[in-house]
Order: structure tokens, then C-alpha cells, then sequence
């Protein structure tokens, strides 16, 4: 059986519970304000590796 694959859209505004935002995000009053997808997340980590030394 194949993982679900995560969807942003699908938590904002939900009660924020530990590991519901795999690729980071934003938490706020106890909701989750905003989240990350994955390929987003791989995009952020290839530009930080290109500039540390």
C-alpha cells in the first residue's frame, strides 16, 4: 500500500498535533496557519546546500 502523499491544503486550519507538518510550516493560536509540500521543501534544501560552504 502506497504512503499518502501530503497535502498542505488539506491541514491549514486544523488543531495543530505532533507531526502533522512533515516538511515544516507555521503554527499559530494552536491552528496550523501554514504548511509546506514536499517539493517545496526539496527546493529550499538544494538553494541552502548550494550556499554553504
Amino acid at each position: 500500500m502506497p504512503a499518502k502523499k501530503f497535502k498542505p491544503e488539506e491541514v491549514i486550519g486544523k488543531p495543530y498535533q505532533r507531526g502533522m507538518l512533515p516538511y515544516g510550516g507555521a503554527v499559530t493560536r494552536g491552528k496550523i496557519s501554514s504548511a509546506i509540500d514536499e517539493a517545496e521543501y526539496r527546493e529550499t534544501m538544494k538553494r541552502l546546500k548550494a550556499i554553504t560552504p
